[in-house]
């Protein structure tokens, strides 16, 4: 099932993932491994990845951990997202995240984002995302 998931991200992830270049690694119950190519174009004037490109990989990885749980039809949507750095992420290293889904709600799930750039731990986010359902939804008139 889990390996379907990576075939299917690579043919449906929208355009401005595609411009991050992120690779969808690893699938399993509440966790997930994304991967984010080392490019100039993402860099800072410090010559490390930009911070926004890092919190997107965050929020991206840990919505494929929360998939890998509800299934891709979930309507969810991020509430909070704090990202922690805590290290520059240099070159040549891609950077590696590894989602992990600590609490799968109806309504509220909550976990952590671990990012690496090689041996460096570089980021470290705590993500809350909220499930909405198609009878909330307000009622055209």
């Amino acid at each position: 099932m889990y390996h379907d998931a990576i075939r299917q991200w690579e043919k449906q992830k929208s355009h401005f993932i595609a411009l991050l270049d992120l690779k969808l690694e690893h699938v399993e119950h509440g966790k997930a491994t994304m991967r984010m190519p080392w490019r100039a174009e993402f860099s800072n004037g410090t010559g490390a990845i930009h911070g926004g490109a890092i919190v997107s990989l965050c929020d991206t990885v840990f919505y494929i951990a929360l998939a890998s749980i509800y299934g891709r039809d979930q309507d969810t949507t991020t509430v909070a997202l704090q990202c922690n750095f805590l290290a520059p992420a240099l070159p040549p290293h891609d950077l590696v995240a590894d989602a992990t889904v600590l609490r799968a709600g109806r309504r509220i799930c909550y976990g952590e984002v671990q990012v690496h750039s090689g041996d460096t731990l570089v980021a470290h986010a705590t993500l809350n995302f909220l499930n909405t359902y198609p009878e909330e939804k307000p009622r055209k008139r």
